[in-house]
Parts: structure tokens; C-alpha cells; sequence
């Protein structure tokens, strides 16, 4: 399923971490990404999990924006954020 981004049904919080995903090239479903925290937050990551969900179209199916979530907390990547998106941003 792909999201349009600019007018997605979410709140301003969401569009905003799914505008930072798009601008960083971050847009296809069911693939592993990788940030830095200056990149994106993740407490911001965290509110999207939570909070960003979308209508599949002509449906009441409600579609998460992320599957996954995580951060690395030791070794030399402390403080990537990892997350695989369960929907294509555009």
C-alpha cells in the first residue's frame, strides 16, 4: 500500500517523522532501514509506531505506518534507530 505523505489521515506529529523518512530516502515496505538520531528522533519513531495508522483504501482494514522499531544501545552504531515500514511513503 502507498501513503502520499502530504495528505496522509494522520495527525501533524506523524506527517512530520513520515516527511523526515521520505526526505531520507526511507519509502519502501518490508525493507530494514537504519538512521542516525540526528536524523530522526526516537521518541518521534516511538509516537509514529504507536499512533501512525492508515486506512487501506476502499476498506475499514487499518494499516500500520511502521512494523518495527528499535535501537542499537551498545557498540558502534549506540543510538541508530532501525525500523522497517509497513507501508511505501510518497
Amino acid at each position: 500500500m502507498e501513503v502520499a505523505v502530504a495528505d496522509a489521515p494522520v495527525d501533524e506529529a506523524c506527517r512530520r517523522v513520515m516527511q523526515k523518512l521520505l526526505e531520507a530516502g526511507c519509502v519502501m515496505a518490508d525493507v530494514p532501514y537504519s538512521l542516525e538520531p540526528f536524523q530522526v528522533a526516537e521518541p518521534d519513531m516511538r509516537y509514529l509506531l504507536q499512533h501512525g495508522e492508515v486506512y487501506e483504501p476502499g476498506t475499514s482494514l487499518v494499516m500500520p505506518v511502521l512494523q518495527s522499531v528499535s535501537v542499537e544501545k551498545k557498540g558502534a552504531d549506540v543510538g541508530k534507530i532501525s525500523f522497517v515500514l509497513a507501508v511505501n511513503l510518497a
